[in-house]
């Protein structure tokens, strides 16, 4: 019975070789062992043999080496054992040749067969080898002088072509190894590429799957969700088989898309979506907020991210480019954030009464100085000073709660930048001198302008309240108005602070308008103040459809540009 293929294998190694292998040498010697046994067959049978039992010593001699070569334990043995199989073939196809005895006619040609198995190892010693047997092999009925007709010019021309092809087989098999090794390291880069790839997936498909505080939606260029994670599921309420194929903007957005899934030429987003998705649209990063009504009637508000997601290199149509979207659920903190606007609110409003009548009868004290010792004004002046920076506190409270309820508005009348900027540097100036910081005011000696006289006090009572808070004993804060010229029929007014303070980072310049956001040499040096002055000038800008400009550098100063076109005429205007 024999044994398995598989078995085999296992017992006898060079039979699962190639041909170009180090090892394979019994697989080599097979070629070589049949073509002599066939060529002696073939002289016996058609031609009479000058010298049989050279014919039968090289038959032997060849089947001898095959059995050797198949036998043998080559990773073993030297190296250089491996040559005397190819050279005793070439003695075994020597004394065929002499066996036939044939005078125009030789047998050497065969030499191409053991020369090949030296020219398939690696290095130049297997050729050198095999090309300086087949001489000796050549030159030996040269020697001899069998009788051979031109003996010498058939060696030569013998030996030239079996030099031709045994460099052209090493050449030939040296660079497809070369080659086989350049693709063996590529696949090997490639299993190792693969293996990344594959476990990048597994770590963002745990990340996505551990996300459950977040709602991952990745959708088509239409908006219709393609891929839904975990935290989708749980805060949307919904199973990620009901996801898939939903248009996004029916959930996520203000209004059912009805015209998203008609398509947009050349990819880009219908309409609708376009609102929804904003700024993502152009590759950047779109922020807002939502009211999300869970399937049992219960709402929650969500804050969505949306960002551009292009299409990966060879992405599976599963996977097209259109747009991520991200839900947090932020209902709690958005419950919190409107009970304490209320709270704001309530207690500014309650503030404003009292504060009114302290500095009423502050305002009446001090009409009558000869009333009071030297002492008592001073006295009378600190209270006077700190009553109006409590009213500046509670007006930026009340007018924070006024924005967030959306109950802000502004009263345009027809007024000049100049004066609503000297009436307030006159009130500054105490608080002024008393940090030692000179405000000095220039520019145009009027600037006509549509706006609200009271919310624009508060812009540049807050501009200059930040500037003589950050700066240093001895130095000076300019504040300086000017007429932007227009070929319009809007009018455009500037407001310019330069303080020479301490400075902003740059990292923190972007979230000096936010609400209650203090900088952290703020908070390190103890400044007072709660965060609201910038948030409600960039509240002001914006209803003017103006713009806030703020450039900073620590140590150096900051500078900020305040740009207010006219606003609308109100509906009592003529």
């Amino acid at each position: 019975m024999s044994a398995p293929p598989t078995e085999l294998g296992e017992r006898y190694p060079v039979l699962r070789l190639g041909w170009a292998d180090e090892d394979a040498v019994a697989l080599r010697q097979l070629p070589i062992t049949l073509s002599v046994v066939i060529a002696a067959v073939a002289l016996w049978w058609m031609v009479e043999p000058a010298r049989p039992a050279l014919l039968v010593a090289a038959v032997v001699l060849s089947a001898g080496v095959l059995v050797v070569a198949a036998l043998g334990r080559w990773e073993t043995w030297p190296v250089s054992w491996r040559f005397a199989c190819s050279l005793a073939q070439m003695l075994a196809i020597a004394l065929l040749d002499a066996g036939a005895g044939l005078p125009a006619a030789t047998l050497d040609i065969l030499l191409v067969l053991p020369l090949a198995s030296l020219a398939l190892r690696l290095g130049s010693v297997g050729p050198t080898i095999g090309l300086a047997g087949a001489a000796v092999v050549l030159l030996v009925p040269v020697v001899a002088d069998i009788g051979r007709v031109q003996p010498v010019l058939h060696a030569v021309v013998t030996f030239l072509i079996l030099a031709t092809l045994a460099l052209g087989i090493h050449g030939i098999v040296t660079l497809a190894r070369g080659q086989a090794v350049q693709l063996a390291h590529a696949r090997d880069d490639l299993v190792a590429t693969a293996e990344r790839l594959r476990d990048s997936r597994d770590t963002l498909a745990g990340i996505l799957a551990a996300a459950t505080e977040q709602a991952f939606l990745a959708t088509d260029v239409a908006g219709r969700v393609v891929s839904a994670n975990t935290g989708a599921e749980r805060i949307l309420g919904l199973g990620a088989s009901t996801l898939v194929g939903r248009d996004v903007v029916g959930l996520l957005g203000a209004e059912p898309a009805a015209t998203s899934g008609g398509g947009a030429p050349d990819g880009a987003a219908p309409p609708v979506l376009a609102t929804t998705v904003g700024a993502a649209v152009h590759g950047g990063t779109e922020v807002h907020e939502c009211d999300y009504t869970l399937p049992d009637g219960a709402r929650r508000r969500l804050e969505v991210v949306v960002t551009r997601r292009p299409a990966l290199a060879g992405a599976a149509p599963e996977l097209p480019a259109g747009y991520l979207f991200v839900a947090t659920d932020i209902t709690r903190r958005y419950e919190s954030e409107q009970e304490q606007d209320a709270f704001i609110g309530l207690v500014s409003h309650e503030l404003r009464t009292p504060l009114a009548s302290i500095l009423g009868y502050v305002e009446l004290l001090g009409m009558r100085p000869e009333a009071l010792d030297d002492e008592q004004q001073r006295y009378l002046q600190v209270v006077g000073r700190n009553a109006h920076q409590l009213q500046t506190l509670v007006e930026d409270l009340l007018t924070s709660a006024q924005v967030v309820s959306g109950a802000f508005s502004l009263l345009p009348t027809e007024l000049d930048v100049v004066r609503v900027v000297r009436d307030v540097v006159v009130a500054d100036r105490p608080v002024a001198d008393q940090a030692e910081v000179e405000i000095v005011a220039d520019g145009d000696p009027e600037v006509p302008l549509r706006s609200d006289a009271r919310r624009l006090g508060q812009v540049v009572e807050n501009l200059l309240t930040n500037a003589v808070k950050h700066s240093p004993p001895g130095s000076q804060v300019r504040v300086s108005v000017t007429r932007e010229h227009d070929d319009g029929p809007t009018r455009r007014a500037r407001v310019r602070v330069v303080d020479h303070g301490t400075g902003i980072p740059a990292d923190e310049l972007a979230h000096l308008t936010e609400r209650f956001y203090r900088t952290r040499d703020t908070v390190r040096r103890r400044v007072r103040g709660v965060g609201l002055g910038l948030s409600l000038v960039q509240t002001v800008v914006d209803e003017h459809g103006g713009s806030l400009t703020i450039a900073s550098e620590p140590g150096r100063g900051t500078q900020v540009d305040v740009l207010l076109p006219d606003l609308p005429p109100g509906p009592d205007a003529p």
